[in-house]
Order: structure tokens, then sequence, then C-alpha cells
């Protein structure tokens, strides 16, 4: 199925909202879908060693979060690198988005189960960002997705449950924090904007 042009604006109203909701474009789940089929791959080719099949459905909401949050940047003319999932440096740069004024940025999505009230953090995935920015879907397809909230590294390193391999985090260890305690997400773009304000200007 071929991709179509992606169509995805939050409304201003919407952003001044505590955890603004993002409507998910079907052509975002193709992209999504399509990058974790090419990756499983890799990973059984040796090339990177991170996940296997049974953590595919991880990814591919992963890459869901990943691009919402770029998009939102886009249209907030937030200027930023992306850790892109389709170049193999990913194993190599330790951060999903780097942004001026406010430095590395990791953003981890939470699944649509009400079960999932939890931001989970493996300590073999943490890259020692400044900021980590929580995304929960809010179905299974997923059609919308809520900008939950963020929190500093040193909150993470701090504040944060650490874990060693027992509930929630049975098979590694891991920093977690329920998503109810996590700053909000319009507090994060709010100082999105604010730090980057002048970075346009010549």
């Amino acid at each position: 199925m071929p991709i179509k042009n992606i169509l995805a604006l939050i409304s201003n109203k919407e952003f001044r909202k505590k955890h603004p909701t993002f409507d998910v474009d079907p052509e975002i789940l193709i992209w999504a879908r399509l990058h974790a089929e090419v990756w499983l791959p890799r990973w059984k080719q040796g090339i990177q060693r991170h996940w296997t099949e049974d953590e595919e459905r991880n990814n591919y909401i992963g890459l869901i979060g990943h691009k919402c949050f770029e998009l939102t940047l886009q249209q907030l003319e937030i200027p930023y690198v992306p850790n892109d999932p389709v170049i193999d440096w990913r194993g190599k740069k330790k951060y999903d988005f780097r942004i001026p004024h406010i430095e590395t940025l990791e953003v981890k999505t939470v699944d649509y189960k009400e079960i999932q009230k939890r931001l989970l953090i493996k300590c073999s995935e943490w890259h020692n960002s400044d900021y980590v920015f929580t995304i929960k879907l809010n179905d299974e397809t997923p059609t919308k997705a809520k900008f939950v909230g963020y929190a500093p590294n040193e909150e993470i390193l701090t504040e944060f449950i650490y874990a060693e391999k027992e509930w929630p985090c049975r098979f590694a260890s891991c920093y977690w924090q329920f998503l109810e305690r996590l700053h909000p997400a319009s507090e994060f773009f709010q100082m999105l904007r604010q730090k980057t304000k002048d970075c346009w200007k010549t």
C-alpha cells in the first residue's frame, strides 16, 4: 500500500490542555509497520542486538510515538536533530531527539491497556538523556495518542522506583514511575517554545 501525505496538526486549543491528544493519521501506522518489518530481519541477521520477534509490538508502538512527537516538533517549528530509525546509526546516537537548549530527549510510548499505568525505562536502554517524554496510546489501532508528560534526568535517577528484575520489570532492571506523577506534557511544550524561540532569528 503506498503512503500518502500525512495530515497531522494539533489545534492551539489542544496544546493548552494538560495532556494534549494527537490524532494518529493512518499513514503513521503504515510508516511504523513498514519500519518494524524492516528492522526485524536486521536483528535476525545480527546487525544490531536489541529486540526479538515477540517484542515487535513494543517497537511498533515506539515508532508511532516517535513519529507523532517529531511531527509535533515540526508543527511548532522547534529545531531538532532526530535519531532517524531508518538509518543504522541508532546504536550509536544515544538519544531520540536533540533540541537546542533542551539537549537530549528520549520518547517512550506506553500501550493502550488500562493496566499499563506506568512508564518503564529499561536500564540497558536508558542513554542518560536530559529528558524523557511519554506518550500513551488511547486504543489498540491506535487512532489517538495522549501526550502524557515528561521527567528530567535527575528525577529519573533519584525519584523513579528502581526494580531489579522484579515486578513490574520482571525481565530486566528498570526505573519506573506512575504516568500520573510525570510533569504535564503542556509544560514541556511551553518550555520547548520558550527555550528555542530565538533559534530562527538571524
